[in-house]
């Protein structure tokens, strides 16, 4: 089968990120400008984001991945235990490995697809000292919950740490009533500007705390560990963000509102639209607003044969679909840090799951074509 299917409609992409004629002027005024690197620019996304997110300090980075890595290593958890949902891309476990932590797997809540709290509770022992919350897809893990948990057992000596890399523009109503955006909780959160996210600087992450010494920090680490001109406190790597990224960034953040509606009118079309085919759609928690970065859906019969073969007729018809995630229990590159443990949720979901294409370049009419095709390739691969 080709890579264009055999249909001759045009290919409808699973992802797209929202660019258009301002991220281009904007980074060719940087170029203009010569100042390409640690300039007005970075500092003004970082106020712009902070602001919007509703934190006290913000530090952008080269991307998602560095900012749990630099958060990890500034919250000094070498040596100790940190769970990680096991449902997602790697980079968080990869982080905590990274950092000299040792990874525990844990598994998801079967109808969000994040972190279980009681579960996640229960799997706590004497030599955890942080969780990574994952808000899976852009939807609000429960982290006011898992945090009152930890409260209730006494150990506040856990941190929690809001991977919140697919989030932004994602609220969770909070116990008084109002709105929290995500990356405003735990000790410590973290953004990610890849071209799949919401808001794309091509690469790029940001950390978000209210913790004026961890930030100081984390802004020290990212720079060679230096904490002022010549002055190199600890051994760190080149994590910078680019004026060229910050200046994109702006434009992205400053369109974020408009994106977020297009996406939601997607999602809310999908919903009804596949509402009577055999699949579960991720459940959002009460009081939330989600961004919509990714509408995943798994079947709810068949198997892995089942959902590629749904998969390849998609294509067949010019329709993206992307596997959904990915089962950490069984990557090698975890072998040496964390213990195969049972996660059977997570590894349905991977196993029988996928994601529909959303992106603000979609016409309604290509809409209606994704869920005619997803609607016809779904029975036939049941059959």
């Amino acid at each position: 089968m080709s890579d264009t299917g055999t249909s001759t409609l045009p290919r409808i992409r699973l992802a797209r990120p929202a660019l258009d004629a301002r991220e281009l002027a904007v980074i060719g005024s940087v170029l203009e400008s010569g100042m390409l690197v640690s300039g007005a620019r970075v500092e003004r996304f970082e106020q712009v984001v902070r602001e919007r997110v509703g934190r006290a300090h913000a530090i952008a980075v080269a991307n998602g991945t560095a900012a749990l890595e630099l958060a990890m290593r500034a919250l000094d958890l070498g040596g100790h235990e940190v769970l990680v949902p096991a449902l997602t891309w790697p980079s968080p476990a990869h982080a905590a490995a990274l950092s000299g932590a040792k990874v525990a797997l844990i598994d998801v809540d079967p109808s969000e697809w994040n972190l279980a709290v009681a579960s996640t509770l229960a799997r706590i022992r004497p030599e955890t000292r942080a969780i990574v919350a994952i808000d899976q897809f852009g939807v609000p893990a429960r982290v006011r919950e898992l945090e009152a948990g930890l409260a209730a057992r006494g150990r506040s000596d856990v941190v929690v740490i809001e991977d919140a890399a697919c989030a932004i523009g994602s609220t969770l109503r909070d116990a008084g009533g109002g709105e929290r955006a995500c990356g405003a909780f735990g000790v410590v959160s973290t953004l990610s500007f890849h071209p799949r996210k919401v808001v794309t600087t091509g690469e790029g992450g940001m950390i978000l705390t209210d913790d004026a010494s961890l930030a100081a920090r984390l802004r020290t680490l990212r720079n060679h560990g230096q904490r002022e001109v010549g002055v190199f406190v600890e051994a760190g790597p080149n994590q910078r963000l680019t004026e060229m990224q910050a200046a994109m960034g702006l434009v992205q953040i400053e369109k974020l509102d408009e994106i977020l509606a297009r996406r939601r009118a997607i999602a809310a079309r999908y919903r009804e639209g596949l509402a009577d085919l055999p699949l579960a759609l991720q459940a959002h928690p009460e009081g939330s607003v989600v961004n919509e970065q990714t509408f995943g859906a798994s079947l709810t019969r068949g198997d892995t044969h089942t959902r590629d073969r749904l998969v390849s007729l998609a294509s067949e018809a010019n329709v993206e679909l992307g596997k959904l995630s990915y089962d950490l229990t069984s990557l090698a590159s975890l072998d040496r840090f964390a213990p195969h443990e049972d996660a059977p949720v997570t590894r349905d979901r991977v196993a029988r799951g996928f994601a529909l294409p959303l992106h603000t370049a979609m016409s309604d009419s290509d809409v209606e074509r994704v869920l005619a095709t997803v609607r016809a390739s779904t029975e036939r691969a049941l059959t």
